[in-house]
């Protein structure tokens, strides 16, 4: 630029000189001056003049080509800015303290907020709380290294499943901040996880498989070792006709037990390859019930457990169209499993019909006291080959095919079952079936009659066994029984059920006593029979407690006491009425 105004400054000059001489020329004042010298002038000045429009042709050139590359800046910069901003992945730069100082639209979309909302705010508050340490160290490692560093992490997002997110960090040159890149693995990590989890579910059906054939090995031997052993003792001479009845005895049971497993590995068998037909009939299930009870009494009565049976039914509403046989085996796995698992109390088994739903189903159980079973495993139990745990196999055998078979059954029949259970407070095992009744009932008057009938009784009684011995006493009786297991709950059930037309009131009960419920209920129903059995027997105990009670009666119950007691205040309700 300097040298440019030095050629103007030139040019001005020689133009001036040029045009004084030519004035003194015209007034003859200065003659010495040659006309040569006024040539030379004149060639100068149209040079510098040359020289002057190209200089300024080329000033032109130089101001096209600025703009032409601030031009191509600005585009360079907006590209730039448009890649980083919608790049496919994710990209943000932190502050040393963490905080975030820009971020493009991806790594917003992650994190799952507004990309302007997300500037100053801390990023480690967006990772999962099980990965904040994993990053937490990464972040340290980035800023005490030059060298790029890596982790993975979970990004929880609200309302959203977590995503996976493998992120590469690495510090600018003045240490100030650093940038991160983020990218979405979810997809691969799920991948990894799902192929996890068959393999270990392949690994547990292979250990499953295992551990049923060696269980299964020692279900067979045991009887065929009984068998085998004891038939060859059959063959001395010297053998007594005791140890003879004594051994055909064993073999015999021995026998029953070895068909019992070859017909579960059969059924089994059949059901998974889909082979297993159902035989549907006329079924009595008030008579299944009945014949259930006679064959596990015995039993049931040897280990001291006492054994119950609900129905809901009249026989003629029992009587359904269904495959009695998967039903009576259905059942007689579930009685047998409680009868293995209890120890001492009581099994009640039954059904309630579930008119609530479309279409009707009975709903069948089996309830126990018995040892309960681990929530974890209350799924897990119905599949094939499981037990509870592998000391169910040490402590009380058994193929573990039973509750799998039951499932089975219950799938081809239309039902579903499950299980309800707490360790240590015993199981109750459901199932149901679809209600098919052989005899059409008049829903409308028939049974709404026979409620109108029936006598409600609320029994108060805190331990399940002692109402189960009441409810099958009472089992041949139309009254309706419901259950109260404190004196808390038998007030608040009177106060809201004004259907009640006596109770039979247990004196000692947690919460609050008989004693004080039945002067409570007296006080908003004075005329509620109310009828006290309990174990306080002595005269003076019947003196004490009796005063608010109707009547008394002490236990052990008798049922024919019972029902001549109920039968006393219920004739007389209705002779009044």
């Amino acid at each position: 630029m300097k040298k440019q105004n030095d050629n103007f400054t030139d040019a001005a000059i020689l133009r001036q000189k040029a045009e004084e001489l030519m004035k003194k020329r015209k007034s003859e004042t200065c003659l010495s001056f040659s006309e040569n010298d006024m040539l030379k002038l004149i060639y100068e000045l149209q040079v510098h003049q040359i020289e002057l429009e190209m200089q300024n042709e080329e000033l032109v050139i130089a101001k096209e080509n600025a703009l032409l590359l601030k031009e191509k800046s600005q585009l360079a910069e907006e590209k730039y800015t448009e890649l980083y901003d919608f790049a496919p992945t994710g990209y943000l730069s932190l502050s040393k303290d963490g905080k975030i100082k820009e971020l493009n639209f991806v790594a917003a979309q992650m994190l799952g907020k507004e990309r302007l909302h997300m500037i100053t705010r801390q990023f480690a508050f967006f990772i999962s709380v099980n990965t904040r340490t994993v990053f937490n160290l990464f972040f340290d490692k980035v800023f005490k290294s030059k060298e790029k560093q890596t982790c993975e992490v979970i990004i929880a997002t609200e309302g959203n499943l977590p995503i996976y997110v493998n992120i590469d960090g690495i510090v600018n040159q003045n240490n100030e901040f650093c940038f991160l890149t983020l990218i979405d693995i979810t997809e691969r990590k799920l991948a990894e996880i799902k192929l996890l989890q068959a393999k270990e579910h392949a690994e547990e059906s292979d250990r499953l498989k295992t551990s049923f054939l060696q269980n299964m090995s020692h279900e067979i031997r045991t009887p065929m070792n009984a068998i085998c052993g004891f038939s060859g003792q059959l063959i001395k001479h010297d053998i007594t006709d005791e140890k003879r009845k004594k051994f055909v005895s064993i073999i015999q049971n021995s026998c029953y037990q070895l068909l019992s497993i070859v017909t579960d590995i059969l059924t089994i068998s059949s059901i998974e390859t889909k082979q297993e037909k159902l035989n549907i009939s006329k079924t009595s299930i008030n008579n299944l019930l009945l014949d259930l009870l006679s064959i596990f009494k015995l039993q049931s009565s040897n280990q001291n457990i006492s054994l119950f049976i609900k129905k809901q039914l009249t026989d003629k509403q029992a009587e359904v169209y269904t495959d009695e046989t998967k039903i009576t085996q259905i059942l007689t796995n579930l009685i047998s499993n409680s009868l293995k698992f209890t120890h001492n109390g009581f099994i009640e088994f039954g059904y309630n019909l579930k008119t609530d739903i479309e279409p009707t189903e009975m709903e069948f159980y089996v309830k126990d006291s018995g040892i309960g079973i681990n929530s974890e495993m209350q799924e897990k139990i119905f599949e094939r080959f499981l037990q509870a745990n592998k000391s169910i196999q040490v402590n009380y055998g058994g193929t573990g095919l039973g509750l799998s078979i039951s499932k089975g059954f219950v799938e081809l029949l239309g039902g579903k079952i499950w299980v309800q259970s707490e360790l240590g407070k015993g199981s109750t095992f459901y199932f149901t079936i679809p209600y098919k009744p052989v005899n059409e009932i008049d829903n409308t008057n028939s049974i709404s009659l026979q409620k109108e009938n029936i006598t409600t009784i609320l029994v108060a009684e805190d331990v399940e066994y002692n109402f189960l011995v009441i409810e099958e006493m009472l089992n041949d009786t139309d009254f309706k029984i419901i259950h109260a297991k404190d004196g808390k709950e038998t007030v608040e059930i009177c106060k809201s059920n004004t259907n009640i037309n006596l109770i039979l009131m247990d004196i000692k009960m947690p919460v609050m006593d008989g004693h004080e419920a039945a002067k409570l209920i007296k006080e908003f129903r004075p005329d509620l029979i109310i009828i006290a059995q309990s174990a306080y027997a002595l005269k003076d105990e019947i003196k004490k407690y009796g005063d608010i009670f109707d009547d008394y009666i002490t236990k052990p119950i008798k049922e024919t006491e019972l029902k001549q007691k109920l039968m006393k205040y219920v004739n007389s309700q209705t002779n009044n009425i």
